[in-house]
């Protein structure tokens, strides 16, 4: 079986980032100008840290996990040349096991790898365990598209369009939208992602 084609670039310790050469998505970068001095910040399927690292050298208290130990080595390798610190390790999702609550608890672009029913728990968690008042971001991949031929085997639980949404809908949303991300894979793969992207406060 082929490593998952993110791995490549996780291995690149010193290369630049996976996504977006490293900058952090916009909903985080607004969000960071809400939270409060020395928030508590978990970021699930953390990759190689884009997000994490960005709201560390905010000040923030960030912890984050990955499947992939090349991309948690990377985003500490990362973090120590910042000099920022970040909680991370190697974990699934599937199996964290939630210990406290949160100010902004993130899911970027990992959930449908997991099952459908994983991920249904995983949101009703990581709802139960963000602070009143707190924030849940999550981008999720729908099934309007589909998957690429190399993506198909990690698709294992994509969202329907809207549903997302619907998890959200006693909480105050911020942020709702779909788009098509239009991406290229290793090997001169090109493809699109419909995606579900979703900023709540509790």
């Amino acid at each position: 079986m082929h490593e998952p084609l993110w791995e490549a670039s996780y291995n690149d310790i010193d290369g630049a980032f996976l996504y977006k050469q490293g900058q952090p998505s916009a909903e985080i970068i607004e969000l960071a100008s809400k939270l409060k001095p020395n928030s508590t910040i978990l970021d699930i399927g953390c990759g190689d840290g884009r997000n994490a690292i960005f709201l560390a050298q905010q000040g923030f208290l960030v912890t984050a996990f990955d499947i992939s130990d090349s991309g948690v080595k990377k985003l500490i390798h990362r973090s120590k040349k910042l000099n920022v610190s970040i909680n991370a390790f190697v974990q699934d999702m599937i199996s964290f096991d939630f210990v406290q609550g949160y100010d902004l608890i993130i899911t970027h672009g990992c959930m449908h790898l997991i099952s459908k029913i994983d991920s249904f728990r995983l949101v009703r968690d990581i709802q139960d365990h963000t602070i009143e008042s707190g924030f849940n971001v999550h981008a999720v991949f729908t099934d309007s598209i589909e998957p690429s031929e190399d993506m198909k085997s990690l698709c294992k639980g994509l969202f329907k369009e809207g549903e997302i949404f619907e998890l959200y809908k006693d909480w105050n949303i911020i942020v709702q939208k779909s788009y098509v991300l239009e991406d290229e894979h290793p090997g001169g793969i090109k493809h699109r992602h419909s995606i579900n992207k979703i900023v709540a406060k509790r």
